[in-house]
């Protein structure tokens, strides 16, 4: 089970990147692009690929600071994200 506390996407990517900052890439996704109309970041340390994610989101003002979990997938999935959302 996924260890669940109050964020955001952003502040986690930027977190990541404090604590390793020459490895960890960030990678944005436009609101315009993102499934729910938000920016959502995602971060990459080179081994692994994550991002702060929710299942239940559903008012608009809990897109920016909600109760979620870091949610790790194999090195690439970022970039194949951004791309297919492109």
């Amino acid at each position: 089970m996924e260890q669940l506390f109050y964020s955001n996407c952003l502040i986690q990517a930027i977190k990541a990147k404090i604590k390793n900052p020459k490895k960890v890439k960030i990678t944005y996704i436009s609101p315009f692009k993102n499934e729910i109309f938000c920016p959502h970041f995602m971060w990459s340390d080179g081994i692994d690929d994550y991002d702060f994610t929710s299942n239940t989101i559903s008012k608009w003002y809990q897109e920016y600071w909600f109760k979620g979990y870091i949610r790790k997938r194999t090195l690439g999935f970022n970039e194949k994200y951004k791309k297919h959302t492109i």
